[in-house]
């Protein structure tokens, strides 16, 4: 089974792009070459926010999405275990997970979070207009 394909409540419908698109958001950021593939997962005036770290638009997406990977992280590994829509098939929606991290230094941290994403159509589908991260660990490796 899958660790990127988060849990839906029965109670309320969600869009399925929605739940398979960040089955396949979470896969590329674990990915440590998928750059733009990342970058190209929000659009292309996006706000987004990891941390303390803000950004907006696809470079500065991309140049935060170089560093994520520059720094102490050697390898991550996500899993989503909820969405929490804002109401029916809502473009909307809270995330809740956790990272492994395995850092360069040979350690190991798990680390939880949380996000809020609003979902816009886009060209070939959906993409993020707005990410925000929020990490529960105060020893984030980034």
């Amino acid at each position: 089974m899958s660790t990127y394909k988060g849990q839906t409540p029965s109670s309320t419908s969600v869009d399925p792009r929605i739940v398979s698109f960040f089955e396949n958001f979470y896969a590329v950021s674990d990915n440590p070459s998928a750059h733009e593939e990342y970058a190209q997962s929000f659009t292309p005036d996006a706000d987004f926010i990891m941390g303390s770290k803000r950004v907006a638009g696809y470079n500065d997406i991309l140049s935060l999405r170089h560093g994520l990977w520059s720094g102490p992280v050697k390898t991550r590994k996500h899993t989503l275990e909820k969405i929490f829509p804002f109401g029916n098939d809502s473009n909307e929606v809270m995330l809740y997970g956790s990272v492994d991290y395995g850092l360069k230094n040979g350690k190991a941290l798990t680390v939880e979070w949380a996000g809020r994403a609003i979902m816009v159509e886009h060209q070939d589908g959906l993409r993020m207009g707005f990410y925000q991260v929020y990490l529960v660990s105060s020893s984030h490796p980034d």
